[in-house]
């Protein structure tokens, strides 16, 4: 006996659907995950309020981190102050740790925490 569904589908071909859809959604939730957790917002100071200018990596740097702020980056911002603002699952993994901000050949250390600010003079 065959059961049917709504106008005569075949049941088990609406839960492979389903199911299907079900191990989509985890994966692009894995994937947000991934990319969320190893990038970091950045924001620049326009005089009144912050910017989004985008998303950085992070890279491991020996015993720290290292973040690069690009040249479009550097062309965007109105000034030099920026705002990093990592995932929380990144500062709860590595706070206080070692992180390293380069704006060309400009370098500055920073701690890991939830929002850091840092004037940097891109060369």
């Amino acid at each position: 006996m065959k059961i049917t569904f709504l106008y005569g589908t075949d049941h088990a071909a609406m839960l492979q659907a389903a199911a299907l859809l079900l191990v989509f959604a985890v994966f692009l939730g894995a994937v947000r995950h991934f990319v969320q957790s190893r990038t970091m917002r950045v924001y620049n100071w326009s005089g009144s309020r912050y910017r989004y200018l985008g998303r950085v990596r992070i890279r491991r740097n020996g015993g720290g981190y290292l973040v690069c702020i690009g040249e479009r980056m550097a062309d965007l911002s109105c000034t030099t102050r920026y705002r990093l603002c990592p995932s929380r699952y990144f500062v709860r993994q590595n706070r206080y740790a070692g992180l390293e901000l380069r704006a060309g050949r400009s370098r500055s250390l920073l701690h890991v925490d939830g929002h850091m600010e840092q004037s940097v003079y891109y060369r």
